[in-house]
């Protein structure tokens, strides 16, 4: 049936039918009643809130990996044990080993296996985040890398290619 050819008398349902926007007034008492008995969209009342922010805190506890933009993962990436094996990694040292050994970080800048540790693949300074040094060795360690790139003894922008074969043997095969 057409729009425009409707009869002249219509039905008590499509008179409160509105033509404009195809909406009917039964329609929305049904959502009124859905929503009302729990059905529809949830309320935003401080309780509900509450379960849905313990609901999705629950969650988060369970995915151990940051993802970024631009991540490309797999379905399997999401599993529990892909997770635990993120948590695991996520670990960082609980105490500065420069304490516990006695060392002197600053006296260290000519062994480029102990700074390389503390360096990024190119070149830059960890963070006292991923170290996991108090702030006083992380600053020394730090003045004694740029110490050891200054002098040469170190390269600036890439692992020395000793510690590389170190890391992965395979690709100097």
């Amino acid at each position: 049936m057409s729009l425009l050819r409707l009869p002249l008398r219509m039905p008590a349902v499509a008179r409160r039918t509105c033509m404009r926007c195809f909406s009917a007034g039964p329609q929305k008492q049904a959502l009124r009643f859905a929503r009302d008995m729990g059905l529809g969209r949830p309320s935003t009342t401080p309780v509900f809130e509450v379960q849905e922010s313990e609901r999705l805190a629950q969650y988060q506890r369970q995915i151990h990996r940051k993802w970024q933009p631009g991540d490309v993962y797999a379905p399997h990436d999401l599993t529990g044990t892909e997770q635990k094996k993120w948590k695991m990694a996520r670990r960082r040292p609980q105490q500065d080993a420069f304490d516990i050994l006695g060392i002197n970080p600053v006296s260290e800048y000519k062994n480029f296996t102990i700074m390389s540790e503390y360096m990024t693949e190119m070149g830059r300074i960890r963070h006292s985040n991923d170290t996991g040094l108090r702030p006083k060795n992380q600053r020394k360690i730090a003045k004694a890398i740029r110490r050891a790139v200054g002098l040469g003894l170190m390269p600036s922008v890439h692992r020395h290619p000793l510690v590389l074969k170190k890391s992965s043997p395979l690709r100097f095969l």
